[in-house]
C-alpha cells in the first residue's frame, strides 16, 4: 500500500513517520509545489492514500446575511501552505487525477457548512466535494472541530519520536465524497484513523 502525508507545521507537533512518503510545509511553501509533489510520487505507483494534517479555517460568518453569528463554524477552507486550500483553488487538485485514491483530511470542520453559508465560500461540504470531482479520489474530513493529542511513537529501525501528533478517534460526524457522490454522506469513520495508514 502506497501512503503520503503532508503536515503544515503550523498544526504543532512531530509528524508521523509511518507513510512511504512524508512533506512538511509551512507558511513559507506555495500550494502549487504541494499539489505537483503529490502528483509527481503518484505518478508510477498512484497513492493509496493522502493523509492532510493542518488546520481547519473557521469563522463566525453567515454569509448570506452578511452578518455575525457569534458562533464559530468550519468550512472556510484549510491552512495548507501561503495561500492555503479552499473552495476558491480546489480546481488544483485536478494535478492528482488518477494518482491518489483516498485523501483523508485531518483538520477542524473542513466539512462544514454553517447556517447561511451554503453556496457560498465557505460551503465546507461543497468544498470536500468538489476535491473529489477534480481528483477523482474519495475525500474523508469532518464537520467537526478535531481534538489530538502528542504520543511518543517509535517507527521501523527503532526511532522514537516524542511529541508525535495522534489525532486518535473521530469527533463526529465524518462525511466521504466521491466523484459519484459529490454531496457527501456520512460515514462510519472507523476505518479512517490515522494510526496507521496501512490499515485503510
Amino acid at each position: 500500500m502506497s501512503s503520503m502525508i503532508v503536515h503544515d507545521i503550523r498544526l504543532e507537533g512531530s509528524t508521523p513517520l509511518n507513510y512511504n512518503y512524508v512533506m512538511r510545509v509551512s507558511a513559507h511553501h506555495s500550494i502549487d509545489m504541494v499539489m505537483a509533489t503529490v502528483a509527481m510520487y503518484g505518478a508510477h505507483r498512484p497513492l493509496d492514500v493522502l493523509h492532510i494534517f493542518c488546520h481547519g479555517y473557521e469563522a463566525d460568518w453567515d454569509l448570506h446575511n452578511q452578518a455575525s453569528t457569534g458562533v464559530e463554524v468550519g468550512g472556510f477552507g484549510l491552512e495548507l501552505c501561503k495561500e492555503g486550500l479552499s473552495l476558491r483553488n480546489a480546481t488544483k487538485t485536478a494535478r492528482w487525477k488518477g494518482r491518489v485514491k483516498r485523501i483523508v483530511i485531518f483538520s477542524c470542520a473542513a466539512s462544514a457548512t454553517g447556517v447561511g453559508n451554503d453556496g457560498t465560500v465557505a460551503d465546507g461540504r461543497r468544498f470536500l466535494g468538489e476535491i473529489a470531482l477534480w481528483s477523482g479520489a474519495e475525500v474523508v474530513g469532518s464537520s467537526s472541530t478535531q481534538y489530538f493529542h502528542r504520543v511518543r511513537a517509535s517507527y521501523a529501525g527503532n526511532r522514537i519520536v516524542d511529541n508525535t501528533i495522534d489525532f486518535g478517534a473521530w469527533e463526529q460526524p465524518v462525511f466521504s465524497f466521491t466523484p459519484a457522490e459529490p454531496n457527501g454522506r456520512v460515514i462510519n469513520p472507523g476505518n479512517y484513523d490515522m494510526a496507521s495508514p496501512t490499515r485503510m
